[in-house]
């Protein structure tokens, strides 16, 4: 796994640029230049140290990018050798910046309306999926485990490390081993936020007829995170019996045991996932992935072999 001797966040530093890119988009630094300098040269130093060239980044990040090359034109034509003479900018070259920033940033957003197309498409494939489920199977316990990685730790991990941390643990579900057997079903969402860092949502559909405990095997697919992780990782268990009381005080509970015969269960169960994908959370999307083909969201195959009467 990737260290880092200063221990960038990587995850949360990205989010940051992010948010000075759009404040600067919204003209927030533009009377405020000294700010403005400071702030452009902690992101560029501090951005130099994670980026990867053979990481795909967002829209927002490559513009940031465009940047930091217009940066480094100015420097070389000033004659300058450091990126601490950014304090020294003129204020034609603050215009400059913030100019260009503003103009590349309208294409830049538009990955947020990319994003929500991608999230209602989810979304009907979801429903697709846990319909073929729910009507195919009398009773199925569904389980829901957050897994992510501890404060603490999270600037040792990178993408690419939380995504095979997440590679292997999706093999065991595919596989049905350990914690994962008699699983018929499953979903994942992976997303990045300013707290959790690198994070995934699951959805784990067991058999009903041969579990019953669905707080404890939540329990265990988070203990085995851990265990992926070395300890490093972390879980929520969102079948715990107090949490299932809350929403079943309001006729909401969609998680744990669901019987096809009882229509309010299903739909509070097809409700429950819909949080996996939904396209209100863009500011969870991720900013950065190993490439540009990496899949952020995933069901189990209905129409597979071992599934019987199908």
């Amino acid at each position: 796994m990737s260290q880092n001797n200063t221990l960038i966040n990587e995850s949360s530093l990205l989010i940051s640029i992010e948010d000075f890119m759009i404040n600067i988009c919204h003209e927030q630094f533009v009377d405020d230049h000294e700010e403005f300098k400071r702030e452009l040269l902690d992101a560029i130093l501090w951005f130099k140290q994670i980026y990867r060239e053979d990481f795909s980044y967002s829209r927002i990040i490559h513009v940031f990018k465009r940047v930091i090359i217009l940066v480094d034109y100015i420097l070389e034509r000033m004659d300058m050798l450091i990126y601490e003479d950014i304090l020294k900018f003129e204020q034609n070259h603050i215009f400059h910046i913030q100019g260009i920033i503003q103009h590349e940033m309208k294409n830049a957003l538009r990955e947020q309306i990319d994003f929500q197309r991608q999230e209602q498409s989810n979304r009907f494939k979801l429903e697709c999926y846990l319909n073929q489920l729910l009507t195919h199977y009398a009773r199925l316990l569904f389980v829901r485990v957050d897994i992510s990685i501890l404060k603490k730790f999270q600037h040792y991990w990178r993408i690419d490390d939380f995504y095979e941390a997440l590679r292997i643990l999706r093999n065991r579900m595919s596989n049905k081993d350990t914690c994962f057997k008699d699983l018929q079903g499953y979903v994942w969402a992976l997303e990045q936020g300013v707290e959790k860092g690198y994070h995934c949502h699951l959805l784990l559909i067991y058999d009903g007829n041969k579990h019953r405990e669905d707080s404890g095997l939540a329990k265990l697919v988070g203990e085995y995170w851990e265990q992926i992780t070395n300890q490093q990782g972390t879980y929520y268990n969102c079948n715990t019996n107090d949490n299932k009381e809350k929403f079943d005080k309001n006729g909401l509970l969609g998680i744990g045991m669901i019987h096809r015969e009882h229509p309010q269960q299903v739909a509070n169960a097809i409700r429950a996932a819909m949080y996996l994908v939904n396209p209100e959370k863009e500011d969870q999307r991720l900013r950065v992935k190993t490439s540009p083909q990496i899949r952020t969201f995933g069901t189990g195959r209905f129409d597979v072999e071992w599934r019987r009467n199908i």
